[in-house]
């Protein structure tokens, strides 16, 4: 890919950048406040400044994966033939399974021996890659059935249940269905991202990207992006309303306006269902369109940085904002002896809580450290694109 080429994907990068800001603002409340939100989220009983700041982070994950697909598709030039990319595709996926399961996971509890391991995004965005590598190899029609079928039926296996501990139980929470499983050593994964509908998702991204880099990355064709996500929203809203398929949470109406807008954009995050994937992905489609439009050099050295970075972001900022949360702990008036570590994910003392606003303010202070360490780190990248560090961070 050129530079003038790259110069042109800038709105990538924007959007990018803007799912970060909203991935900190979720995670800093994880570190602040009282954040036990259900899934879907309970309503009534959720605060609408919760309520909102949780709505804006279900933009996270399945933009992320489908960024990963449109984006992969576009680096598929860079291999001799299909067969060398799947292969890079299938060991990028397995160093962010790897990445999870240390680094990530590490950044919640800053203890290696703490007993539950969550498989998360970038697990999930891992076992996409391996899933479009393993259907790259056979063939384009392949990853496309694939991704059609996966994204708009997975959720017609809602019901399947198998008996806990058994083989089956752990596999189907491997693909499908959300639980906690049993590892040596007393060590327990929860299957928080289930990777089937991860991995239909991005095949079809992975499809919309071939196209996108065939039509010359055209303005009609991010035209027809832009129709794409209407449609998306329509069939979404379609489905919602009517409570018609593809999600297992009901959409209500309220004799109070804001709980009925709060039910209409309340579907089901663990697994992304086809309602879930249809809004977020639908309005990053018309984001894309609209960033396209701006300048190059908008945002260039804040939002693009954080989206250039983004992997690098998103394991520095766990880091900043639970190192935060730390030095905080005598500001508001509590000890050492207080302090969950080894107990608990954060290892906060019970009942350490900022205020949202101060949650706000706190998150604003993980994203300025983030994005410096962002700005700094971004040209040792490109200077060492061969570097295991710059190839997968």
């Amino acid at each position: 890919m050129n530079q003038s080429t790259a110069s042109r994907l800038h709105h990538i990068d924007i959007l990018r950048g803007l799912i970060i800001l909203f991935m900190v603002l979720d995670h800093s409340m994880v570190f602040c406040i009282d954040y036990n939100v259900t899934d879907p989220m309970t309503i009534p009983g959720t605060d609408e400044k919760v309520f909102a700041s949780r709505f804006l982070s279900h933009f996270c994950a399945p933009l992320f994966i489908f960024l990963s697909g449109l984006s992969a598709a576009m680096t598929e030039v860079r291999h001799s033939n299909s067969r060398e990319f799947a292969k890079a595709l299938i060991i990028r996926g397995l160093v962010l399974i790897g990445l999870e399961f240390t680094l990530v996971s590490w950044s919640w509890s800053f203890n290696p021996t703490y007993p539950m391991l969550y498989a998360q995004i970038i697990w999930a965005i891992g076992w996409g890659f391996i899933g479009l590598g393993v259907f790259r190899l056979m063939g384009l029609k392949a990853v496309m059935l694939m991704g059609v079928s996966v994204v708009f039926f997975h959720d017609l296996f809602h019901g399947v249940r198998f008996d806990e501990g058994s083989v089956s139980y752990y596999i189907w929470s491997i693909f499908h269905q959300k639980n906690v499983l049993l590892l040596p050593m007393d060590f327990k994964v929860r299957t928080t991202y289930p990777m089937l509908p991860v991995m239909g998702l991005m095949a079809l991204a992975y499809m919309l990207g071939r196209a996108y880099v065939a039509s010359g990355f055209s303005r009609q064709f991010e035209q027809l992006m832009l129709k794409t996500g209407v449609a998306c929203i329509g069939l979404y809203s379609i489905l919602r309303v009517f409570n018609l398929y593809g999600d297992p949470g009901l959409f209500t109406f309220f004799s109070e306006w804001h709980l009925t807008v709060m039910s209409f954009l309340n579907p089901t995050k663990y697994p992304l269902s086809l309602q879930f994937m249809l809004l977020t992905v639908g309005v990053g489609l018309m984001l894309l369109y609209f960033f396209a439009k701006l300048k190059v050099t908008f945002s260039q050295g804040f939002l693009q940085v954080l989206g250039k970075t983004s992997m690098f972001s998103y394991i520095l900022h766990l880091y900043v904002g639970h190192l935060l949360s730390w030095i905080l702990i005598p500001v508001f008036g509590f000890g050492l002896e207080d302090m969950t570590y080894g107990q608990t994910l954060t290892g906060l003392p019970e009942g350490f809580s900022l205020t949202y606003f101060q949650t706000c303010l706190f998150a604003s202070m993980v994203i300025f450290i983030t994005w410096v360490c962002a700005r700094h780190y971004l040209p040792w990248k490109l200077h060492n694109k061969n570097r295991w560090v710059a190839k997968y961070i």
